[in-house]
């Protein structure tokens, strides 16, 4: 298939039927050419001629491998087409399109490549993929594209997708896949997914459709993300966000595309957490040149004995001393804080009574509504505040909970390292 849209040739030595079928049937191009063996319910995606086409899916039912199949095929029987494979950042857009890299390497399709670069490819039939991160819109600006693959489409900003990506197809009448686990409902992708018209081919695939995946795995992780987070992650089922103090929309409004690393001088909040939730520690640090706070480091795990948790966060001071560590001492935190000034660390602690839990979501949702935070695209963090409920109580003020069967742990964490402010001392 050198550099031509069908791939005959007089001197091919492949019969001039069985080049028809691979140039036809992406299915026959997949298992011959590239060595996927796609499952069924892949086979029918790869097959399907849409230009507009959805697939809300679980976790690891092979949605990223069965897109880079397609998109390859698209770019060896269409010539001079171009390929965007876009995603909300750098690294999720480099995840689907190392599957791509990998698939043209290891086939005859490699003696077909003018140029590989870890983010381009150069066909000799003249048709270029490239992987590129949504941003803001900015990086994909001045593109006019064939085929768009939107991978994890859900956790692209809406304004980008609606009036960045779509632009971009208009003049060439180009194709669109977007492919996603799901989130919230107040998004382009759910409500495309809502659709009646048919202008979308839509795909719903539960991690379960995978038979690779035991039941009894599924299980364990329902066990150990809990309910909503399995059911986003693995049923493939959005979440209703209606009485979330820290809603999606809101959320993604601070989300940008960085790598976090440890820092000296940040500052930690510190949960506990108990015999239900989880452990959790977030780092931050105010950004001068960009007058923003963003997040340094976190973690959230079980924890069987918090001395465990404790020799963490003490080896994460002797690499990157602490400015402050603020702990919830609530019930068991106590001990902890004795525990951590024993060991050295520059702690903290905070009773969080109900008082206390107001002021520390209050500033944080407001640090968040006026974007003087930087959070980074990370599924569980989003989780951990987004399951964040609350009612009015009867004195005006709030009580907090979190939706059944989830860990708010980090939010926690997050909201007690923004309660106290290096020279400054408490907010409140």
């Amino acid at each position: 298939m050198r550099g031509s849209s069908s791939g005959s040739s007089s001197s091919s030595p492949w019969p001039r039927e069985a080049l028809r079928r691979l140039a036809e049937d992406p299915v026959t191009f997949s298992k011959i050419i590239l060595g996927f063996n796609p499952f069924p319910y892949q086979e029918k995606f790869l097959r399907d001629p849409g230009k507009r086409i959805i697939v809300c899916s679980g976790r690891q039912v092979g949605k990223s491998t069965a897109a880079a199949a397609k998109a390859i095929h698209f770019a060896a029987t269409r010539e001079k087409s171009i390929i965007l494979v876009v995603s909300a950042t750098l690294r999720q857009s480099l995840l689907i399109f190392s599957k791509i890299t990998g698939f043209v390497e290891g086939s005859l399709l490699r003696y077909s490549v003018e140029k590989m670069l870890r983010s381009e490819i150069a066909f000799k039939n003249g048709s270029r993929m490239i992987a590129l991160p949504c941003g803001g819109g900015d990086t994909l600006r001045g593109y006019s594209a064939d085929l768009i693959v939107l991978d994890e489409a859900a956790f692209m900003p809406e304004r980008v997708i609606a009036n960045v990506v779509f632009p971009m197809i208009s003049a060439t009448g180009g194709y669109c896949w977007m492919l996603s686990t799901p989130w919230d409902r107040d998004h382009i992708f759910y409500r495309i997914w809502c659709d009646e018209t048919g202008k979308w081919s839509k795909y719903h695939w539960p991690s379960e459709f995978n038979p690779l995946i035991s039941r009894e795995f599924l299980v364990e992780q329902r066990e150990l993300i809990g309910e909503e987070r399995f059911m986003v992650e693995f049923e493939a089922r959005f979440l209703d966000d209606r009485d979330s103090f820290f809603p999606m929309a809101m959320l993604r409004r601070c989300v940008e595309d960085y790598e976090p690393r440890l820092e000296e001088n940040s500052v930690y909040g510190y949960d506990p957490g108990g015999r239900e939730s989880l452990a959790a520690i977030v780092g931050v640090k105010y950004d001068q040149e960009i007058g923003k706070w963003r997040l340094t480091y976190w973690r959230a795990e079980k924890c069987g004995r918090y001395a465990d948790f404790n020799a963490l966060i003490y080896d994460l001071h002797r690499a990157a001393p602490m400015e402050r560590i603020i702990v919830d001492e609530t019930g068991l935190g106590g001990p902890i804080v004795e525990h951590l000034r024993e060991l050295g660390l520059p702690v903290i602690g905070v009773k969080l009574t109900e008082k206390v839990k107001e002021e520390l979501f209050g500033r944080l949702k407001l640090m968040i509504e006026r974007r003087e935070i930087i959070l980074p695209n990370d599924p569980q963090l989003l989780n951990h505040l987004n399951c964040i409920q609350y009612e009015r109580t009867r004195s005006g003020g709030f009580r907090f909970g979190r939706r059944n069967g989830t860990h708010d742990d980090l939010a926690y964490a997050l909201a007690l390292a923004l309660y106290y402010r290096p020279r400054r001392g408490f907010l409140i």
